[in-house]
């Protein structure tokens, strides 16, 4: 009898253990893979105190965030490590230094980049591609950029609009330059300052010569010297002068600064 319930109860168990297996083998990964498999993935999130023990002294690793994006540097200890140019980088998100090229800047501002001029904001992302390109990324860190859960804050999300406005600005610009190239510029004692246009005049070749013209631009305190293509481009804008003392149709003048 003792034996035929044995049997029975094997029985039982293989017929569980076949209904159930994946459900077991998904059970077991959790326990024994979860935290073996990719450990930094794990722990992808820093708190700005994490951050600041991978110092090469606390913790043998030297991290450093840049806009809240968390970079293992060690290989380049070199420039990192003790002693080394970029030290002070290591442990913590010093991002606007990379910029204003103060490395004594610990205020809570170190990390606020918004306040850079477009040209600033893109050299920015020059660092960030080398740093992404040169050493392994392990995560981000919670503060300006990042939140908890390492989604994007405002402040990102804000960065990541300016650097659109900027493109947007530069592409106008090169299309500005293009209709409304640079004058040639030279300063003499006798004669003043001299400005002309001339088919490559301002870097930019082209098939018709120009004329000198004052251009004002919203923003700027003094107009720059233009070269404008009669008959094409001349009355689109109220924002064109001409020079005192200069012939409308003349190529080159002299003018007072």
């Amino acid at each position: 009898m003792r034996k035929g319930i044995g049997v029975i109860i094997t029985i039982i168990i293989a017929i569980l253990i076949s209904i159930y297996k994946d459900n077991l083998e998904t059970y077991f990964k959790k326990i024994f893979i979860t935290n073996t498999v990719n450990p930094i993935k794990a722990k992808d999130v820093y708190t700005l105190e994490e951050l600041s023990q991978y110092n090469g002294l606390t913790k043998k690793m030297l991290y450093l965030a840049f806009m809240g994006s968390v970079f293992d540097v060690s290989k380049g200890i070199k420039h990192y490590g003790g002693g080394a140019p970029y030290n002070y980088f290591v442990g913590k998100d010093g991002s606007r230094a990379f910029i204003s090229g103060n490395f004594m800047d610990e205020s809570e501002n170190k990390d606020h980049i918004l306040d850079f001029t477009c040209d600033e904001l893109i050299n920015l992302l020059n660092w960030k591609k080398m740093l992404t390109e040169k050493y392994n990324y392990v995560g981000t860190v919670i503060g300006r950029y990042f939140d908890e859960e390492g989604k994007e804050t405002k402040y990102l999300k804000q960065f990541k609009e300016r650097i659109i406005l900027c493109h947007q600005a530069k592409e106008q610009a090169k299309e500005e330059n293009l209709k409304y190239p640079d004058c040639n510029i030279e300063w003499s004692a006798e004669k003043s300052t001299r400005v002309w246009c001339s088919k490559s005049s301002g870097g930019v070749r082209r098939s018709w010569i120009g004329v000198p013209r004052q251009l004002y631009s919203p923003g700027q305190d003094h107009p720059r010297c233009v070269c404008v293509n009669i008959g094409q481009h001349e009355n689109e804008t109220a924002l064109l002068k001409e020079y005192d003392n200069c012939s409308s149709g003349s190529t080159s003048c002299y003018i007072k600064i």
